[in-house]
């Protein structure tokens, strides 16, 4: 019996990233791991949140295009479908409860719209779409996996706080219930964690959500985070497949270049890597607080004045609507840029001439950083970002935190900037030590990717589990 299942058509994965660029990216690349791997997968999105891309898809993945809901329904501005469009962050909580409305839409998808492929045979749904894995449940007999983008790291150490609630108790504390002594203060935690937070009944949701999934699937490796994906499965009780880094599916040079582009805006690509080509190996620091990261004016003028005290080449993006850097930047010439807007990550972090990065500990970012062995200097605005810190620096010894952040969210100062660029870019020791930590671990992450490496084998193991999921 179960080899005839095994025999049958390719499963038929259905996946719904959640409309932001930190999720919808590795969900995308992790739909064209799973078609390559022989899954015929479809993704559910709207229009504006096709990816650009030169090269042509699998032929087994296609994109199931469905409308956003018009603005008098959701109150929010035309066109904004996805969480970076939003014009202030107060849009948020419209905007996810908006997404809800993609009820009926996805519930007929499901049922009678993705022909000519079979029924699905799961559905795999981001962070922001928690009400899935119960529509899924009531819908069809399949398998109801999510996707959080969290490390698994950050998944073990949030289902023990949710069981133990330590933080309660504590201002100051060890995480519970991980294999390493790691010590963090409550304010650092995400803000799901505070029973005071105004979106905490949006996290309640999402944690429901997680409890009802029958599985989750991460972008990371085994190698990363030894005994975690494992400690998690078996803490929480279900399947847990790392399959990452997800962004080394993007082989194409093009591709690399345009990953996570929405439209024209941001950097010419070409340009950018001529300024790179132009420079020295290992000169340059990027930094990035990701797509949604923000800093304030004063902040934003400490950060460009420790670049430049820094001495360092720097390729600095500052994203749309967020304050400019300081007029001082003009006085470096050639030796650092600023990227208004969007920036080809990926290329930039490939490139030879990168010798560290300076972000704000976002997943994606993190884990990305990591496949091309890149130090870091560690500055986390919010969300998992400060665990995200932790397991960088303290426990895999491949970043520093930038100096001068205090509890009561005092400027972080330029010499402060300068002085973490510096252990990070110096030929001492320290900066030695970490260089050759982070190339250790990029020859892991390759290794992991490859035909036989560890997240290439929880890949199958995640499409043989989905095509023989036992019929309720």
């Amino acid at each position: 019996m179960a080899e005839n299942r095994e025999a049958r058509l390719a499963p038929h994965m259905v996946l719904i990233p959640w409309l932001a660029q930190g999720h919808l990216i590795p969900m995308l690349d992790l739909a064209r791991l799973l078609a390559i791997a022989g899954a015929n997968v479809t993704v559910i999105t709207t229009a504006a949140n096709v990816p650009l891309s030169t090269s042509p898809c699998p032929a087994s993945l296609r994109f199931s295009i469905i409308p956003f809901p018009c603005p008098s329904l959701t109150g929010l501005p035309p066109g904004c479908e996805n969480i970076d469009s939003l014009p202030t962050r107060r849009l948020a909580g419209p905007f996810y409860s908006a997404a809800k409305l993609f009820r009926g839409r996805i519930e007929h998808l499901l049922l009678h719209g993705l022909s000519p492929l079979p029924p699905p045979s799961c559905l795999l749904f981001g962070i922001g779409f928690p009400w899935l894995a119960l529509l899924a449940r009531d819908l069809l007999p399949i398998p109801r996996l999510v996707f959080h983008g969290f490390s698994s790291f950050t998944h073990l150490a949030s289902h023990y706080l949710h069981a133990c609630r330590t933080h309660e108790r504590a201002d100051n504390f060890f995480l519970p219930g991980l294999p390493h002594m790691v010590e963090i203060t409550r304010s650092k935690l995400p803000v799901f964690f505070d029973k005071a937070s105004e979106v905490r009944s949006v996290y309640e949701e999402i944690r429901e959500g997680e409890v009802a999934a029958d599985g989750v699937v991460v972008n990371s490796f085994e190698e990363l985070e030894p005994k975690y994906a494992a400690m998690f499965a078996e803490a929480a009780g279900k399947k847990v497949w790392t399959v990452g880094p997800v962004s080394m599916c993007q082989r194409e040079k093009l591709d690399v270049g345009l990953r996570g582009r929405k439209g024209s805006s941001g950097v010419d690509v070409d340009r950018c890597k001529r300024w790179l080509d132009d420079r020295e190996i290992g000169s340059v620091v990027y930094v990035s607080f990701g797509s949604m990261g923000r800093l304030e004016p004063e902040q934003t003028v400490e950060l460009g004045m420790g670049l430049i005290m820094s001495g360092r080449a720097f390729m600095w993006v500052v994203r749309e609507g967020a304050p400019p850097p300081p007029v001082e930047l003009e006085g470096v010439g050639e030796r650092g840029i600023a990227v208004m807007g969007w920036a080809p990550q990926l290329m930039v972090l490939s490139h030879a001439a990168l010798g560290g990065f300076l972000t704000h500990c976002g997943w994606n970012s993190v884990v990305e950083g990591v496949a091309a062995g890149v130090p870091m200097v560690t500055w986390p605005l919010g969300a998992d970002q400060y665990l995200n810190e932790k397991l960088v620096v303290e426990l895999l010894k491949v970043g520093v935190e930038v100096g001068g952040r205090k509890e009561d969210e005092g400027l972080v100062r330029r010499e402060e900037v300068a002085r973490a660029v510096e252990r990070v870019m110096g030929r001492g020791e320290e900066g030695n030590e970490i260089r050759r930590r982070a190339k250790e671990l990029a020859n892991k992450a390759r290794r992991a990717m490859e035909r036989t490496g560890s997240s290439s084998q929880s890949l199958a193991q995640l499409i043989h589990d989905v095509a023989c999921w036992p019929v309720a």
